[in-house]
């Protein structure tokens, strides 16, 4: 082989070297999107199950797993005194303190339902909850929504929490994700 073929083989290897370091870097962004979209998944249902939805093993995402439907006779009650925003501050700082165990117990009843507390800790572990803001209170007739955002490492997610009133108290709805049906 001459001087010039030896160095015209040697470019090419560097040209695909350099293509296969392009493609390997691109998967590894692609791979990181997808575990970020998808932190730690339970085994049934995460938390961020959404009204006639489930998650199954999707980290939180939802998916088209059916949970039962509300029932308010099992529903979770806002303390009483409390307001539904308070009973939604009440969960973040829970979770923002790492106190998983108040955190789960401030879920809707199908959310508690769907996931066991282990799990349910171990997933918001994952996420890395650093903090919360509250985006918005709407109150229409006997139903108040509450839009949340958790602040995370990996990008914040917006709840939004659903009262309805029941007499003088007030019961837990549902909480889903906008924007991820």
């Amino acid at each position: 082989m001459e001087k010039n073929e030896v160095a015209a083989v040697g470019g090419q290897k560097t040209i695909v070297i350099a293509l296969v370091a392009v493609v390997v870097v691109l998967a590894g962004v692609i791979v990181g999107l997808v575990v970020l979209r998808k932190p730690a998944s339970p085994s049934v249902a995460s938390p961020e199950a959404n009204g006639g939805t489930a998650t199954s093993g999707t980290g939180g995402m939802p998916s088209t797993v059916a949970t039962a439907p509300f029932d308010p006779k099992t529903a979770t009650k806002v303390a009483k005194g409390s307001k539904p925003e308070d009973h939604v501050k009440a969960y973040f700082e829970a979770v923002v303190k790492g106190d998983f165990a108040t955190a789960y117990k401030l879920l809707p009843a199908d959310k508690r339902a769907a996931q066991d507390e282990a799990s349910f800790a171990e997933q918001l572990k994952g996420y890395g909850i650093t903090g919360y803001t509250i985006d918005d209170v709407t109150e229409k007739g006997d139903e108040t929504r509450v839009l949340a955002t958790a602040t995370m490492a990996g990008g914040n997610f917006q709840y939004l929490w659903t009262f309805v009133k029941d007499g003088d108290a007030w019961l837990l709805k549902s909480r889903t994700l906008p924007g991820m049906n």
